[in-house]
Order: C-alpha cells, then structure tokens, then sequence
C-alpha cells in the first residue's frame, strides 16, 4: 500500500514540513505547529493566545528555532485555530505567529521509567542540560536533587553549549526513574529547566573532586584542590535559603536568597519539547539562547544571558563603570557596566560567561570596600540592554558602559586565563607593565595623587640580563595593611595610563598570594622600600 501524500517517508521529510510551515497535505491533527514564536515567550502566553478556540491540554516550546507544539483536547479546536490563522494574525507577545497542522497527532510526554528504559535502553548516564541558567549549577546541587532517585556515582559539569552534565547512576533501572522524574522540571522556580536525555557514553570520568566533578565512590584521591562546603549532597547551592522540606521530595530549591521553595514541580507547561542537544552533547542548531557563537564579527564578547551580577552597598559618590571594571576583570571578562543613577549605591555587571559571574560573587561577595560590606548575587537580568540614553555620574563619567571591547579583559585566551590567578582579595597586589625606568616612589605616588591609599611595602623584580626591551617593563609586588585597602587601590588604579617621556604604560594590578618581602626573592634581587613617606610628592609618571 503507498503512503499518502500527507505521511512523510523520513525524518528528513517531517523535518522540513515543520520548518517550511507546509501544511496543505498535512490532515488535521490536535496538535498545532506555531513559528515565529517570539522570544521569552512563556507557556502561559501561548495558552492565553489560543484560548479562544478550545481547551489546550499540553504545550510544548522549543525556544531555540522559535517554534512551539499546541495540543488541544478536541481536533475541532485545532481545526478552528488553523482556519482562521489563515486570514487573520493571532498575536502572540506583540508579534503574529502562524499557525499550521502538526504531523504528529499527540505531543509526547514523559512516559513511566519502563516506557523509558525500554525506549532508550540500558545506559545509566544521563546527559542534563540546564535551560536557563540564572543560578550557579554545581554537582551539590545535581547531587542533591537526582540522589532522590538512585544512587549516583559520578557527576562532571562542562560549559561547551550553555551548562551540561553528566550524571551516572548505579543502574540504568535508577537512571530511568531519574530522568522520568526530573525531565522538564526546575531547579530554581521559574529558571534552571532540566533537560534530561540518555547519554551514548556509559561512563563519566572524573579526574578530581570539585564543584564541577566529583567521584562519590571513593575512586579518586584528593587531589588537593578545593572541596565542596558542607558536605556534598547535603548543603543548599551558593546564596540559597533552604526552606523547610526544600530537600524532600519534590520541594525542590527555593531561588536564591529567598526562603520560597516550589521549584522542581514538572508540569506540562515546564516540558521543553523537542531536545536542544543531541545524546553526544552536541548542539541541535544554534547557540543554546538563540546566538551562534560567544564572540561578533568584530571579535567583541557578546556574552552568555544570565551572566549578571547585582551589586549592593556601593558609596555613591565614589564609585563609577571603570571602577567597578577594575576589579570584575581579575574574574572574568566584562562586557557591560550599569551603575544605577536613582537607586544609590547598586549597579549591573554582565560577565561574558556564567563562570565569571560565579567567580566574582564567590570571590567579592561580603568583601570590605569603600568603608562598606559588598553584596553581590546573580541578578534576574538576561542582559544589561543598551537604551540608548546614558545618565550621569556624580563624578560626571557615563552610567552606563560598553567594555566588550576593551583590551584591558585578561581572559581573551586560553593563554591569557591560565595566567589569571582568581582569589579573593588579599592585602598584596602584583603590579606589571609599569615603565622600566619607575622607582619605589614613583609608584607610590601614582596612588597617592589618584585619592588610592597607598602601599606601605613595594618590591621591584629585578630584569634579568639581556632581557628584550619590550620585555623590559617593570614589574613587582605592593603591600597593604589590609585587603581593603588593597581592593580600594586595585578599583581606583588599576589600568592607569602612565606617560614617562610621551611613552604610554598601562599599570596592571592583581591580587597575590605573596607578600611583598617573600616576593622580592622570587623575582630576583628585589629591592624592599619599607616605611618610607607616601605623601604626595609628585611623580615622573604622570
């Protein structure tokens, strides 16, 4: 017996019906294919466009290729909805949408585990990706919600499209339960959408214990490397509150910094649809939120959504982008700077990757600056949008600034993050890139006449002999009395621009382990200045 017209003959086949939106061979269904879905579109809009013309009974987006799948309970309403697509637009958030017959006649919903484990076989690896991620995801907090469903025994988090993971179970039978539990559910109420598939690898490997990986079966060694706080699998994730019940059964994460719990609730509105990367990992299409690459033609950070650090506690007279710059570039790379002109003292930082928010909220969070205890947490801001029109400062500098551009990002290679050094702030700063010929007090002057407070303590490198010129720039280390005093120096000081003789010598500072006497031995016969004068006596660098 032949096919009908309507009935394709390959995946191929239904693939490009959905994407073309050809819908004249295509018999009526109660599942509607929509397009030209328009971004942030929720399961709630969609539901209230439609509502109209029957009962809805499951939705299904696919936010990626800006489609979606409308189930409703009677063929007659997706008849209705069709037809009148056909003449009239159907809004959907201030945009039409169109509107055809889907090849499928029901949307697929997750089955029970041995639906599951017979569809997808015996493996018991699941491949999580978070859709969404407006919160750090760590293996405490996959641990925590998938040990309700098995026994895990390794996990490895990795950033190649958008956040991902690898979880591996004792079982396949557990992996299973797991995935049919947890698919489509939120980690966080509103944010943080697992996506569950059955992984082709069947094994995790895990070469040390952190919070991206970690190997619960004892296997690997401590390594030395930093371990989790709190015990894994027992403590909330980075900021969260933990209400009562949070970690029992479908309780689930209150956001951060609040004590509402609700999150890991699926329902057919949290359902993803179609998978956003294929059992390997790989992506499906495009860029996990809609962009095909992290960096422009121009080779500027566009950045990764949700990458967006609040800052509270700021003094307002004082603070200002470059500032602030100053010191979320040791952690990250910094696309864009908004400091707030009505509300006082708070300020947007986007990163140009979630792991750089991350570090600057584990690394600055309750640090002491500016005669102030700084507050930062993951803002629900996707990106600091650019409106056009830019305020004012009190110290007349913009409210608002573009650093995707800006040479001065420390992490535009693999080369260059390797030798970035991410710790909290410490009372000594290593300083490179300064003019060759600058002495102890030139140096503390470049503080002192920019309002900084200044080092008590500065060692110089010596140059080694037959150095290049251009590797002649001098370089060493800077002591404080106390980390703040420090970070205040690092805001207001580093990248100034110092001009000897015409020549122009950009200062670069971070933070060290080292104090300034033990650094003068490492970097050569260094030359110590202790307890002389840091009052203004002029420099020849300015």
């Amino acid at each position: 017996m032949s096919k009908r017209p309507w009935e394709p003959t390959d995946g191929a086949s239904d693939f490009k019906r959905r994407k073309t939106g050809e819908s004249h061979d295509t018999p009526p269904s109660k599942v509607v294919h929509v397009r030209n879905v328009a971004d942030g579109t929720k399961e709630h809009d969609l539901t209230t466009a439609v509502k109209d013309f029957g009962k809805v009974s499951y939705v299904t987006l696919m936010p990626r290729n800006r489609q979606a799948l409308v189930e409703f309970e009677q063929v007659e309403s997706a008849i209705a909805l069709v037809q009148y697509a056909k003449d009239q637009e159907v809004p959907l958030n201030g945009r039409p949408a169109f509107f055809n017959y889907s090849v499928s006649q029901t949307i697929k919903r997750a089955g029970n585990v041995g639906a599951a484990y017979q569809e997808y076989g015996p493996n018991k690896v699941l491949l999580f990706t978070v859709l969404n991620p407006m919160y750090p995801i760590t293996v405490d907090v996959l641990h925590t919600i998938g040990q309700r469903h098995g026994e895990i025994q390794r996990i490895a988090i990795f950033h190649k499209n958008g956040v991902q993971a690898l979880v591996e179970y004792a079982s396949a039978e557990q992996a299973a339960t797991a995935k049919v539990a947890l698919d489509g559910a939120d980690i966080y109420a509103g944010c943080c959408t697992l996506k569950i598939e059955f992984s082709k690898t069947d094994r995790v490997n895990v070469a040390f214990n952190n919070e991206e990986s970690f190997d619960y079966t004892g296997a690997v060694p401590n390594t030395g490397r930093p371990s989790l706080a709190g015990g894994l699998g027992r403590g909330a994730p980075y900021g969260a509150a933990a209400a009562p019940g949070a970690y029992g059964g479908y309780g689930g994460f209150p956001a951060p910094g609040t004590a509402a719990g609700g999150a890991l609730q699926p329902s057919p509105g949290q359902q993803f649809g179609a998978p956003q990367f294929d059992a390997y990992g790989a992506p499906t299409g495009q860029g996990q939120f809609g962009g095909a690459a992290r960096f422009g033609a121009t080779g500027a950070f566009a950045g990764d959504p949700g990458a967006v650090v609040m800052v509270y506690n700021l003094d307002p007279e004082r603070i200002n982008c470059e500032r602030l710059f100053n010191l979320f570039c040791a952690y990250g790379n910094v696309v864009r700077i908004k400091v707030f002109v009505k509300k006082l003292g708070s300020a947007l930082v986007q990163m140009d990757r979630r792991e750089g928010a991350s570090n600057a909220i584990r690394f600055l969070h309750d640090a002491e600056f500016m005669g102030q205890k700084l507050s930062l947490s993951f803002s629900h801001h996707a990106v600091i949008e650019d409106r056009g029109l830019v305020g004012q400062l009190a110290d007349g500098t913009p409210a608002v600034v573009d650093f995707s551009h800006s040479r001065n990002n420390r992490f535009q290679s693999a080369e260059q993050s390797r030798k970035n050094l991410m710790i909290a702030p410490t009372k000594t700063l290593h300083f490179f890139n300064a003019p060759p010929d600058a002495t102890m007090e030139d140096l503390k002057a470049v503080f002192t006449n920019a309002g900084a407070p200044c080092p008590i303590n500065v060692t110089l490198f010596s140059k080694k002999p037959g150095q290049k010129e251009e590797r002649s720039k001098q370089s060493g280390l800077m002591e404080w009395t106390t980390p703040t005093h420090a970070l205040e120096a690092m805001a207001i000081c580093n990248h100034v621009t110092l001009t000897p003789a015409g020549a122009a010598y950009t200062l670069k500072l971070a933070f060290s382990l080292s104090n300034s006497k033990a650094g003068g031995a490492a970097g050569g016969a260094g030359v110590n200045a202790y307890g002389s004068s840091c009052s203004n006596t002029g420099s020849n660098l300015a």
